[in-house]
């Protein structure tokens, strides 16, 4: 178990206030402080991992998706309407795809995994991002879904679509760029790479979780870079993680140092880079979702008549929970 207690002053209306906070990043039980008037709870889920790059013979085919940013939320309780104690669950890290491992819930070797519903008891939730499709010979591969403020998680990217959006949120890209979304509440959706090798960009998001960009495919017997991973505000400035190039891992998302940027917007973090398509050397590995529930890259495939092998996709960010008390 993993929790952060910490005790900040702050001024409201000339008066010195003690407001305590409290940072879960892994579910146990939460305990409300007897003198606590109001509860702000911030909820991130976790992100979808990165497909595998797959490993194929000289011709023309996909690099691995890249996973679905998570969905977040934010939400303030009387103290009273909550109860003394209560169970807090936290999305768990979503596992980058392997050769020949079908994640739980998949139905293709190679899928990167699913992020996972983080909740606050029965009173708030955020859901977790899909993960990407595994890049295969003559095929584009399709990236993970997003999600938001739900019990739910976007769907898986396949050799056929992108993820579906969990609650309607942006479906993953097929052999193309994740979609962007402008709700601070909702993720951005992972990226393809089409048939042909061409890697896409993760998609943009208002400072919610961004998709990982998608690993680089063939174009015969020509390797493709990595695709960025999506763009998020963090740290102040907007940020994307890069793609690999040639051979090469695609970058980490971007973490952010403080999780509130202002009083009514956060920054949750920056998807991961895709793995650039190896010849002359492996696939290069999918870039890990940076901070909270934000999506990994897809690994980048390998030519297996030159003895290559694809990278493996990234890992999708864990979620989190913090719990403000005043």
């Amino acid at each position: 178990m993993s929790v952060t207690r910490q005790t900040v002053e702050i001024f409201a209306n000339a008066s010195l206030l003690k407001r305590k906070t409290i940072i879960f990043n892994s579910s146990a039980i939460f305990r409300k402080d007897p003198q606590a008037a109001f509860i702000a709870v911030f909820l991130a889920g976790s992100g979808g991992a990165g497909g595998f790059g797959g490993t194929y013979s000289a011709g023309s085919g996909s690099g691995g998706g890249g996973g679905g940013g998570a969905g977040n939320n934010y939400m303030v309780f009387r103290a009273e309407d909550v109860p003394d104690s209560i169970n807090v669950t936290i999305g768990a890290t979503a596992a980058g795809g392997q050769s020949g491992v079908t994640p739980t819930g998949g139905t293709i070797a190679g899928q990167g995994a699913r992020g996972g519903v983080t909740s606050f008891g029965t009173l708030a939730y955020a859901g977790g991002g899909g993960g990407g499709a595994p890049g295969v010979l003559g095929s584009a591969s399709g990236g993970g879904g997003s999600t938001m403020m739900a019990a739910q998680i976007g769907g898986f990217g396949t050799n056929a679509a992108g993820g579906a959006g969990g609650f309607a949120s942006a479906a993953g890209g097929f052999g193309a760029n994740g979609l962007t979304t402008v709700n601070i509440n909702i993720g951005s959706s992972g990226a393809g790479t089409t048939s042909v090798g061409a890697a896409g960009s993760g998609g943009a998001a208002n400072y919610g979780a961004t998709g990982g960009g998608s690993g680089g495919g063939f174009n015969v017997a020509a390797a493709a870079a990595g695709g960025g991973g999506g763009a998020n505000i963090i740290n102040g400035t907007q940020q994307a993680a890069s793609g690999g190039a040639v051979a090469t891992n695609g970058s980490n998302g971007a973490t952010p140092n403080a999780l509130f940027m202002n009083n009514t917007s956060w920054s949750s973090g920056g998807g991961g880079g895709g793995g650039g398509a190896g010849s002359a050397a492996n696939g290069g590995a999918g870039g890990a979702g940076g901070g909270f529930g934000a999506g990994g890259g897809g690994g980048g495939a390998g030519n297996s008549a030159l003895g290559r092998v694809g990278g493996v996709g990234g890992n999708g960010a864990p979620g989190v929970v913090y719990v403000m008390e005043w």
